[in-house]
């Protein structure tokens, strides 16, 4: 029994080995939490440097419209973010996120001038929108005149006439092509506008505006032809009214999460 009792551990030797077994669990979880803010911080990453980048910006949804130091004004789409210069008579805009539709006041010795991803649009007084895509930029213009050249390649140009756009991408400008500013810059209006588009189209647009989240579970719609008139106020109705023209059905669950089958 003797040489039982002197085999325990004294309670100092079992207060060291709590305190390590706490120590380590202590560690633990300070490092799961560390690993947890880094994956939230590199999540977050993209959102807080638009936000410290941007000059203007709007949340998924709405729209702005702002007065700009020279007077110009511009209109803020869904979810979309510029940076502006008008320091020492410049008029230089950065087109971070989005789409900006631009009313330009005249002024021939200060060009006003307007960078996106893959192209740049030059104009002295004019109405014309920028949108910023993934793969390439797109410029509408509405009226006046305007010089598009690719960002970084002052080769490559081109000069657009009211109800004409273009695309630029990082390797080349397209061929000017016809556009209704009616129906593609509908969204001022706070509607858009669609004719003969696939239904794949159509469902890549509307959730741009929508603060939810749409999943497509059937691909057998994406090619359907679609045409229809849609109101931003409410774009969960607009995505029903589209769904059921498509004959796909559609299940809400609670979060704002939208199915389509």
């Amino acid at each position: 029994f003797k040489k039982a009792v002197e085999s325990l551990p004294s309670a100092p030797a079992i207060q060291h080995r709590a305190k390590r077994r706490i120590l380590s669990w202590t560690n633990g979880l300070a490092a799961t939490a560390a690993a947890a803010l880094i994956a939230i911080g590199i999540w977050q990453y993209p959102a807080l440097m638009l936000q410290w980048e941007a000059d203007y910006l709007t949340a998924t949804g709405d729209k702005s419209t702002v007065t700009l130091p020279d007077g110009s004004v511009m209109t803020l789409d869904t979810a979309s973010a510029v940076a502006i210069d008008f320091n020492d008579g410049k008029r230089q805009i950065r087109l971070l996120q989005g789409e900006a539709f631009f009313e330009v006041k005249p002024d021939p010795q200060h060009p006003f001038r307007v960078a996106a991803s893959y192209g740049e649009v030059e104009v002295r007084g004019t109405g014309f929108s920028v949108r910023a895509d993934v793969d390439a930029d797109r410029v509408v213009l509405e009226h006046g005149l305007v010089q598009v050249t690719r960002v970084g390649n002052g080769v490559d140009k081109a000069y657009l006439r009211p109800g004409e756009m273009i695309f630029a991408s990082k390797t080349s400008l397209s061929g000017v092509s016809a556009a209704d500013p009616s129906s593609t810059l509908a969204w001022r209006d706070g509607r858009l506008i669609f004719e003969n588009q696939t239904f794949s189209h159509v469902l890549n647009e509307l959730p741009r505006y929508f603060k939810g989240t749409v999943i497509v579970v059937d691909k057998r719609h994406e090619q359907l032809a679609v045409t229809g008139d849609y109101n931003l106020d409410n774009v969960e109705a607009a995505i029903r009214t589209l769904a059921d023209a498509a004959g796909a059905t559609i299940n809400r669950l609670p979060g704002g999460i939208i199915i389509l089958r």
